[in-house]
């Protein structure tokens, strides 16, 4: 683990998440009839982990993914490869990682790139619009694709875009993120990471055939989990927030959907996501434009935390190998950098690289994890995952990408209703 100096023994825990659809404060479009029935069963099962025990890795046997609880697709079933014959759909794709993602796909040779690459987003104010709005003009600029503005929610909308474009693949990266704005505005995420990921899968469920699957969940479900580093073997039963709870709760609904519907699908443990575009609610675009003008940044706990900070680029590569994987079941998989940076350390690294140092205060939080750690073992074995980007240099990355936009598109692109109180 990368450790702090004695000047800096403190820093914000970070957001782990996905990019946020829907917080308008309207009226939730309503779901099919059938997709509200199976969120009940669905909230039901997700009260029982269905992740293995305290069994170690290293006594583990027999077939690569039996040994990690998965179960071997049958012989002449396959999922279908990500080449010039597929048709992707990702949902927030106007978001940090849905557009990573999309311009990934968009710079692939002629024999690999997709046929289709569509994005859906709505484009909310959970944080700046307009932040949004130029990633959806860049992929449009550089790569030709549109990000359709809706809600995930509307089966209008994706029956339409489905009569269209027959996806081979869907890639679900809309969600409500964040674990202190859970605290604050807790129904939104029922709305958003339960209600319209269940209206999802239960269309792609009952489509012939049915595409492949593959969904963000986040580190954040392991909680107040004491086995460090965090392994897909684990148990999942010391939630922390109603964050961690709620992309918890789409693995189990994953797996529901697997027992009734035979929907194979790939589960997606992010762990703290950063680079260039990334979200000015996450501490590394945060941090840097609140030192870059002079403001108070809030520490919690003392700053005794650590952060399995992982580049974007990285975190697109395990997605891309995720899209051709098969098992029969609901997968899981932790795709992280493996290497926990101390959060003062983190936070001089911002320093150095602006010049700036940074004021700050403590405030104490029950809700922020201490430590994430990633064991990519898995994705490894079974994936190909191998996450090559040092914390040093992704800030680079970051840094380079920051100082070529103007003062007012920084500020324009920090703000967002994340920063505001609970919601009445």
């Amino acid at each position: 683990r990368i450790e702090t100096s004695d000047m800096h023994k403190q820093f914000e825990a970070m957001n782990i998440g996905k990019e946020p659809p829907d917080d308008n404060g309207k009226a939730p479009r309503p779901m099919k009839t059938y997709a509200a029935g199976a969120l009940a069963a669905a909230a039901a099962l997700a009260r029982f982990s269905l992740v293995a025990g305290s069994e170690s890795i290293a006594s583990l046997s027999g077939d690569a993914q039996e040994k990690w609880n998965d179960v071997p697709c049958p012989a002449g079933m396959e999922v279908p490869k990500v080449d010039a014959n597929s048709r992707v759909l990702v949902t927030g794709g106007a978001g940090f990682i849905g557009m990573s993602l999309m311009a990934s796909l968009g710079s692939r040779d002629a024999k690999t790139k997709p046929a289709v690459v569509i994005g859906i987003d709505s484009f909310n104010d959970y944080y700046a619009p307009a932040m949004k709005r130029g990633r959806a003009q860049r992929l449009k600029t550089e790569f030709g694709y549109d990000v359709i503005e809706a809600d995930v929610c509307n089966t209008e909308v994706i029956d339409k875009l489905f009569e269209q474009h027959r996806f081979t693949h869907v890639v679900h990266l809309a969600a409500q993120a964040g674990v202190r704005y859970s605290i604050t505005h807790p129904m939104t995420y029922v709305h958003n990471n339960y209600e319209c990921v269940v209206s999802l899968l239960d269309y792609v469920a009952h489509k012939k055939p049915q595409p492949a699957y593959v969904y963000a969940s986040s580190s954040s479900v392991y909680g107040l989990n004491k086995k460090i580093p965090f392994s897909e073997l684990h148990a999942i039963d010391h939630p922390a927030n109603l964050y961690g709870t709620s992309k918890f709760g789409n693995e189990q609904i994953a797996a529901a959907y697997h027992n009734i519907h035979g929907l194979k699908s790939g589960g997606l443990r992010f762990f703290t996501v950063y680079g260039p575009w990334g979200r000015p609610d996450m501490a590394v675009s945060l941090f840097t434009n609140k030192i870059e003008n002079g403001e108070t940044i809030t520490l919690f706990n003392g700053g005794e935390m650590w952060r399995d900070f992982t580049f974007v680029d990285d975190i697109v590569q395990g997605i891309e190998l995720s899209m051709e994987y098969c098992s029969d079941n609901a997968a899981v998989f932790n795709l992280g950098n493996s290497k926990p940076v101390k959060l003062g350390y983190f936070l001089e690294q911002i320093e150095k690289r602006l010049g700036v140092k940074a004021k700050f205060k403590y405030q104490a939080s029950n809700a922020e994890i201490k430590e994430t750690y990633a064991d990519v073992s898995k994705a490894h074995e079974l994936l190909g995952y191998q996450p090559t980007t040092s914390i040093e240099s992704g800030l680079d990355q970051f840094m380079a990408w920051y100082k070529k936009l103007d003062k007012r598109t920084r500020d324009e692109w920090a703000g967002g209703r994340f920063k505001a109180g609970r919601r009445r």
